[in-house]
């Protein structure tokens, strides 16, 4: 997602980049796509600049004029089957444009997230997190002797919701304290911390925007 803002930033700012650039192909990656991608680059003129970033099977294309970026698609359509969503509006569930300009977003995402937890119905709370809770773990419990929370059967629902999540830290930091504090006890959870996680998706519905 660094990776992504970056590139978001760069084309937004339409400055030129002077600075040289190092890329290597991940392993894996190499030979025919990595010729592919070469053949690509050694086809554009050598003016401006074209940036290309892939994300698993979507293409975000950006370049310093109209007549580069057309060029690189066209290269890109004879070696890939690709569909061309024009201007870009909407990537990996955040909303980039506005009538301000290019913003990160995830007005649409949170409550697509809201629904899928069965909370659309549900009361927004006002914090991600009540004031004065002391959260702990399984083994400090059993030192402890405390028997007032029991371990979360279904620990693979409160894992699914914590990675959906760390994603929406990307434009809502305020709710990263409570989401990084429930990653301590991912593989462990305990019954109260799904209660925890599911008022997060409530604070996030009292304000989704």
């Amino acid at each position: 997602m660094v990776t992504i803002r970056s590139v978001i930033a760069l084309a937004v700012s339409r400055g030129d980049l002077y600075e040289e650039v190092y890329m290597d192909m991940p392993e894996g990656f190499r030979r025919q796509r990595e010729l592919k991608v070469c053949k690509l680059l050694k086809s554009l003129k050598p003016e401006g600049m074209v940036i290309i970033l892939v994300y698993v099977d979507d293409f975000l294309i950006t370049g310093s004029n109209d007549q580069l970026i057309t060029e690189a698609k066209e290269i890109l359509h004879q070696q890939f089957k690709l569909k061309d969503l024009d201007e870009l509006k909407y990537f990996l569930g955040i909303i980039l444009r506005s009538a301000i300009g290019v913003v990160l977003n995830q007005r649409k995402y949170i409550p697509e997230l809201i629904s899928e937890m069965g909370l659309s119905g549900a009361k927004p709370a006002i914090t991600p997190l009540e004031t004065n809770i002391k959260l702990t773990s399984i083994v400090y419990d059993q030192a402890t002797g405390s028997t007032c929370d029991s371990p979360l059967k279904d620990v693979s629902a409160y894992q699914i919701l914590i990675g959906h999540l760390m994603y929406v830290t990307t434009t809502r930091p305020d709710i990263s304290y409570v989401i990084h504090t429930l990653i301590q006890f991912i593989q462990h959870p305990k019954k109260s911390y799904r209660e925890i996680d599911l008022r997060v998706v409530r604070y996030l519905k009292n304000a989704p925007g």
